[in-house]
């Protein structure tokens, strides 16, 4: 079985939470971490080069981001989930690789004139074993306003584009509610705010409203959407992240402006013709499953 060095700065930023870089290590048995807890990524390389010296891995799983490109032989697979086309370092990073994996379309598309090293797309997955429906409805005990619409984000303008779902709410009578991170509040009766809430609650959340706006002006992937798509909410998007350039369909609908208007039209679509979408299913068809994200990594590493 071929052996590997998983290299970054660390596993996770925030203690006790894991990652995908944790769902690597546990799905490639060899796949060593180098992190050491936490290593700052202007001591990283050096730090790796000083020990390939002596035990060379097969291959290595980077992040493009952030270090320089490593002086090893060993196959290096870098993946790419920051968006940062202007940075030179990335782009060489990426360029002398044996192997770049997208985690989105989105971010495929911003590099194709710039990267020419031999590239894949694989999604981050979600569990849907987790995220599904529940067939509970939890409004009563959540106070979630009927037939709200879900928006997961943050205030910003960019990249969430809360400047456009604040128009969407202030131009329909339809009721929202928010899951924000940032400690957002408003005073507003046909709103519900949620703060900062973990998965178990998220998950009675999404199982209590209708569907999920993403109004985001960037987003290499935007996990929130596709973890309500497995709980069965349709969606109404902005072309960007894993639905970028995705036909109306199943899942949802792409709004292809930002023009608040244009959301409002596509989300009274959906309000109008909810039985025609069936949004896990469709996700699930295209492989954003974590069982698919694993087999696809697990297929990379055998035909390297």
């Amino acid at each position: 079985m071929k052996k590997g060095w998983l290299i970054n700065d660390t596993l996770t930023c925030i203690p006790g939470t894991k990652t995908f870089w944790h769902d690597l290590l546990d799905w490639l048995p060899e796949l060593e971490d180098k992190t050491n807890g936490m290593t700052p990524f202007n001591l990283l390389p050096n730090n790796i080069e000083r020990e390939y010296v002596g035990n060379k891995p097969d291959y290595v799983i980077r992040n493009a981001t952030y270090f320089r490109p490593l002086n090893i032989q060993s196959k290096t697979i870098s993946l790419l989930q920051d968006l940062a086309p202007n940075n030179q370092m990335q782009i060489d990073v990426c360029n002398k690789s044996d192997v770049v994996v997208y985690n989105s379309p989105y971010t495929q598309a911003h590099y194709k004139d710039k990267i020419t090293a031999k590239s894949v797309m694989i999604p981050l997955g979600v569990d849907f074993n987790k995220f599904k429906p529940i067939g509970e409805d939890f409004s009563d005990e959540l106070g979630i306003l009927p037939n709200s619409i879900l928006f997961i984000g943050a205030n910003n303008i960019s990249p969430k584009g809360f400047d456009i779902m604040t128009e969407i709410i202030n131009n329909t009578d339809y009721n929202f509610c928010l899951v924000m991170k940032d400690g957002y509040t408003i005073d507003n009766p046909k709103v519900k705010v949620f703060n900062r809430i973990d998965h178990d609650k998220l998950i009675k959340v999404m199982n209590s409203c209708e569907m999920l706006v993403c109004t985001s002006r960037v987003e290499t992937l935007h996990l929130a959407g596709v973890e309500a798509a497995a709980c069965g909410l349709p969606l109404v998007t902005s072309n960007v992240g894993i639905y970028f350039d995705m036909e109306n369909g199943e899942w949802g609908r792409n709004v292809k402006t930002l023009n608040y208007q244009d959301f409002i039209t596509e989300i009274n679509y959906v309000k109008g013709n909810l039985s025609e979408f069936n949004p896990r299913e469709k996700f699930l068809e295209i492989g954003l499953d974590t069982e698919t994200c694993k087999n696809r990594w697990i297929n990379l590493i055998d035909t390297l």
